[in-house]
């Protein structure tokens, strides 16, 4: 399990990281008043894409993956150990993914009801992909997979 745990921290901390980058120079590019016109459609029509996209990513689909997941198990009554392991880093991608749209949806100056809105569900899929011993323990043992990996 530690291997597991060391492998999503890493995804996780560099995901985050570049996210939280990219929310700096997002920052720094407004406070300078430095204006980013998003190309094709208007800022409304970017503002209701934008969430869409970060609710999918940060919340609907990650609980699309743990169902598909937990059905498939119940289903074929064994768990592989690399499937679990590919699951949960693709759910950290994924629910990352939420958060990389709500910085966008600020670099296009949304309204702020979209952008409020993309910023919850982008801190609701970085919050739900933090990884955490507990939940990885608890996991494999309702999968039925061995702790030595």
């Amino acid at each position: 399990m530690s291997a597991l745990l060391k492998k999503m921290t890493r995804v996780f901390s560099i995901l985050c990281g570049a996210a939280a980058l990219f929310f700096v120079i997002i920052f720094f590019l407004h406070r300078q008043e430095i204006a980013v016109t998003p190309p094709l459609w208007s800022h409304w029509t970017w503002g209701v894409v934008l969430m869409v996209l970060s609710v999918t990513f940060g919340v609907a689909l990650p609980i699309l993956m743990r169902t598909l997941f937990h059905s498939r198990a119940v289903r074929n009554k064994k768990v592989e150990f690399w499937r679990y392991e590919k699951l949960q880093v693709n759910l950290i991608i994924i629910s990352v993914l939420g958060a990389f749209f709500a910085c966008f949806a600020y670099l296009f100056l949304v309204a702020k009801f979209h952008l409020g809105a993309s910023v919850l569900a982008g801190l609701y899929g970085i919050y739900s992909a933090i990884p955490v011993r507990r939940k990885i323990a608890a996991d494999m043992k309702y999968y039925g997979l061995q702790d030595s990996e």
